[in-house]
């Protein structure tokens, strides 16, 4: 995948929304660049805190979650106190993604069984029930014109 196809959207119920290129994360303009092996032996790369991506967009007091949608219509929905451990994996090899591009969400420490969402496109940040837990699965819509 090319770096010029590479955007993330964040949007919904913040001070600042964003659409973030490879060159912003690269940079570290978002936070720090970790490797993320430590953190979650299972992968090799560099990622950024999702805390410091909050620190920068500034989620209005009622928002409760964030939904991370990627580009094959997942969606995951997460309590925002979980966003404290969570990263988003955007490097392997020094190069983008070539599977999960543009990031790939992880999760080590969530109380969902989906830890782990590839190719993130948009982080909205929305009010739902503050009891609402984690939860995953693919958005299935269909317009009237697609039936």
């Amino acid at each position: 995948m090319a770096q010029d196809a590479f955007q993330v959207v964040v949007r919904g119920l913040v001070e600042r929304e964003l659409d973030l290129e490879y060159s912003d994360f690269i940079s570290g303009k978002l936070g720090p660049l970790l490797d993320v092996t430590p953190i979650v032996p299972t992968f090799t790369g560099k990622a950024t805190p999702v805390s410091s991506l909050i620190e920068i967009i500034q989620p209005f007091a009622e928002s409760t979650h964030a939904v991370f949608h990627a580009s094959d219509d997942f969606q995951a929905v997460l309590p925002k106190a979980d966003l404290q451990n969570a990263y988003l994996l955007f490097q392997q090899e020094d190069l983008p993604l070539k599977k999960g591009f543009p990031v790939r969400l992880l999760v080590p420490d969530g109380h969902s069984e989906c830890l782990n969402v590839k190719s993130v496109v948009k982080i909205e940040f929305v009010k739902t029930d503050p009891g609402q837990t984690a939860a995953f699965g693919f958005k299935n819509t269909v317009s009237p014109e697609e039936l």
